[in-house]
This record gives structure tokens, sequence and C-alpha cells, in this order.
């Protein structure tokens, strides 16, 4: 499922490390080569220009270190920016400016929802959603708590959670919000027909909506097309949501799957191409140069290796999604590609965890394995096409 921008709703996918144990047999459990520059004049990273404004907050906050709205709107752009450059650093930065108040069984209402975001952040759903009962207990008029909520609650396959979540949304913003909320719940919950058409009919009632709206509508619209084993439409729905913003990564990552389900690998990685900074998109152009037999296929596996090999050196143990997809298209470990992807279940239950799951299970001649798989889609009536094929 994809959700707004912190910005717009108040949903972040961030990237960020926690220390969790390491898997047997993981590439976790090799040790990432430290780096040396060759001399001090070597160029290791280029930082963009400081925000004057951003710089003038920050002064403000050291002078007055009291300010909790100050730090949290410092917290915030920070959270911003990690998603984007998809560099946890500036979760922990936003942390750290949260610190006077984190830890506090009740802080501040929005330090309880950044705290809240970066617990997703961390794969804590229970902490997150413990945090959003009881920020909209108390400010039951904040629509991102509430759309944070949603996001939180089907992650944990609590669909009854989030569907309530959406309904209180209703109250708070426009109807194109309500539907982008609600489609991707009933498009989980056998109700795709339904969701495709009410998103359609608001998405086209609202087209001077905000461009992160509308994008994350039309995407959306892709997922469920993808759903309904459409891939036609669904490429061409993330093609329209890249040419609002040629920069969206989830739509870019979208449509590379679709074109590796299309048996395109070789279009999936030039759409990739110098994009590999983001995880979700260096994973994909690894996987797209294998299946192609590109030229650059060793250098981005080498890279993908590096990338886990980094994360699990700093305790990172949130990108299971990723390692299980790579072992499992590039390495060919199938069995490997399997336990990591059974442990990943047991943390989020979104569509794409499951289909990773069901190809791993049938990759690995372990049907049975997959039967969590099979439990969720019986208990809440899921309809999708590669779940279909992958477990007839």
């Amino acid at each position: 499922m994809r959700w707004p921008a912190f910005a717009a709703a108040g949903v972040a996918a961030i990237a960020a490390a926690i220390a969790m144990p390491e898997r047997g047999g993981s590439l976790a459990a090799r040790r990432y080569p430290m780096y040396q520059p060759p001399s001090g004049a070597a160029v290791v990273a280029t930082v963009a220009p400081k925000d004057p404004r951003e710089v003038a907050m920050r002064g403000e906050l050291q002078v007055h270190p009291e300010r909790v709205e100050l730090a949290a709107a410092l917290a915030k752009i920070d959270i911003q920016r990690s998603r984007s450059l998809s560099d946890p650093r500036y979760l922990g930065r936003a942390q750290a400016t949260l610190a006077r108040w984190y830890d506090l069984p009740n802080p501040p209402p929005d330090v309880r929802l950044m705290r809240a975001t970066i617990r997703q952040s961390l794969h804590d759903f229970v902490g997150s959603r413990a945090d959003l009962d009881a920020l909209v207990a108390q400010r039951p008029d904040d629509g991102q708590a509430w759309l944070t909520r949603a996001t939180v609650s089907a992650i944990l396959a609590d669909y009854a959670a989030a569907r309530e979540s959406c309904m209180r949304i209703a109250q708070l913003a426009p109807p194109l919000v309500t539907a982008a909320c609600l489609a991707p719940i009933d498009g989980i919950t056998g109700k795709n027909a339904t969701a495709t058409r009410v998103l359609s009919e608001q998405l086209a009632a609202a087209p001077n909506a905000d461009p992160q709206i509308r994008t994350w509508a039309i995407t959306t619209l892709a997922e469920l097309a993808e759903q309904r084993g459409d891939n036609g439409e669904a490429a061409a729905q993330f093609r329209a949501v890249l040419a609002i913003d040629p920069d969206d990564a989830y739509a870019r990552a979208g449509l590379a799957d679709v074109l590796m389900l299309q048996k395109q690998p070789a279009e999936a990685s030039a759409l990739l191409a110098g994009r590999e900074v983001i995880d979700n998109l260096l994973v994909r152009r690894a996987i797209a140069e294998h299946a192609a037999r590109g030229a650059e296929a060793d250098k981005w596996a080498k890279a993908m290796r590096d990338r886990i090999a980094a994360a699990a050196e700093r305790g990172d143990r949130i990108h299971m999604r990723e390692e299980a997809m790579f072992v499992l298209a590039v390495d060919g470990d199938a069995k490997r590609a399997l336990a990591i992807a059974l442990e990943d279940w047991g943390v989020q239950k979104e569509i794409a965890d499951a289909r990773l799951l069901a190809a791993c299970a049938v990759a690995a001649g372990d049907v049975a394995a997959a039967q969590p798989v099979r439990d969720w889609v019986a208990k809440n009536g899921v309809e999708d096409a590669q779940l279909k094929a992958l477990l007839p």
C-alpha cells in the first residue's frame, strides 16, 4: 500500500536502524568492510546546501530548548528528508532533536505523533499503534494521527481498525482523501471493483486536488489494477504518477515490478538507472539487470550485497522484504529467501509480503510454508491475481 507523505497527510515510509538479532546464514552475518579514503582530498559525500530557515530554527532551539513546537517542526523536516533520500541518518537526527521528550510515557502530542511515525519505521508497529491510540483519544480531530493509524493498522492486518480510522478522516478531509484511504483496505478485502470505481470517481471530481493527494490516489488505482492482474492498466497508472512527479520512488518501484511481470527486465533496469541510492530501487535494479543478463548485473548485485551488509553492521533489520527478494531472484537461494520472508511476514502483512512469501515457498518446494498467507487470504477474502497463480 502507498500512503501520502508526512507533510500531506501524516504518513512516511522511512528507512531506519534498529538493533535486532541476526538470522543465521543471512547476508546480515557478513561484516561490512570499512572504507578509508585514499587521501584527505577525496570526496566521500556531497552535502546539500543548508536551508537558512532551518539553520535559524536550530539556532533558536539551542537558545530555547524547551520549545517543543520548534523541536517537532525540525524533527518533521528530518523525517521527510529521511524518507525522500532513503537515509536513516536523518531519522536519527529527528530522534535527537526530540530527545528531551522522546522517552516520556506521555510526551506532548506533536512528539507522540513523531514517535509513532518513527516506531512505524522501526517496524515497531505495536508500539506505534499504542502511541496513535493514545493520540487520537487526546486529539480526536488530528487527521494526521488517524491516517497514520490507518496505515499501521493495515500493516498489522487489523482492517477493522484501519477502516475505522479512514471513516474518522471522512469528517476531517475532502472525499478524495477518504476514498484513497479506504481503497487499499477495500482492495485487499475482496472489494476491488468497488474500491476502483469509488476512487476513480472521486479523482475525476477533484482535478485541482493537491498533487501529492492525486499521486497517492493514482498509485492506489495502479495497485488495484495489479491485484486484478491488469498489468497494462497498472503500468499506465504508474506512468501517470511519474509524469506528475518523476522523483516518486514508490511509483517508480511499482512500475518496475509491473515491467518485470510483463517479462521486460531490460526496460525495468533502464527505468531505475541512476536512482540506486534508494534501497527499494537498488534491489529492483539488481534483480532486473540479473534477469536481463545486463552488462552491469555483477556491479549492482555487489552493490546490493554491500547495502545489506552495511545495514546489518549498524543493526538495521527492517529491510527483510528487499533482502528476501534479492536472495531469491539473484542468489537463487530459495530456502534462505523463504526463511527471511517468513520472518518478514511475522512483522508486516501487506500484499507485497504475501506475494513474496508465496513465491519463496513455491521456489523452495515447500508450499506448506505459505500456509500463513493462505489463512490470511481466507480470513480477509483477499483476491489477488499473483497469489492465485502461486497458490491456486
